[in-house]
């Protein structure tokens, strides 16, 4: 395993792209760390909970078309399934204790920046942002 500011690669995992990693996002002092996280479609996100919670994450419809909310609504574990919704926002359950992790296996999102936020933290300045590349 390799760890790199933040971000803990592990390899061994093959995808339909190439080789998948899990990214590990730390949510403490109301601060996502690392607050840009760089993914390709397989990769797996771990957001951990550290100090200052309770948190989230929650991705900001204003950076999503249609067709990207409804495969990140697939794809994020723990969330009402209901008849597809931008009125049910995108957003995790609550992290509360130390270490509580929560994952997304990123979907086939086309290349850009998606921005995310934790909803108790946002007006502390608690935002990132996924990158997804080819």
């Amino acid at each position: 395993m390799k760890t790199l500011l933040g971000i803990s690669i592990v390899a061994g995992a093959w995808g339909a792209g190439g080789l998948v990693e899990r990214k590990e996002v730390l949510l403490n002092n109301n601060r996502f760390m690392p607050s840009i996280i760089t993914a390709r479609a397989g990769d797996t996100l771990a957001f951990v909970n550290g100090r200052g919670g309770p948190h989230n994450v929650q991705f900001a419809d204003d950076s999503l078309t249609d067709a990207a909310h409804r495969l990140l609504d697939a794809a994020m574990p723990e969330r009402p399934k209901q008849p597809w919704s931008r009125d049910v926002p995108l957003a995790s359950p609550l992290l509360v204790l130390d270490g509580d992790t929560y994952k997304v296996v990123v979907p086939q999102l086309p290349p850009g920046r998606y921005r995310f936020f934790c909803t108790p933290h946002l007006n502390g300045g608690m935002r990132g942002e996924l990158v997804v590349v080819p």
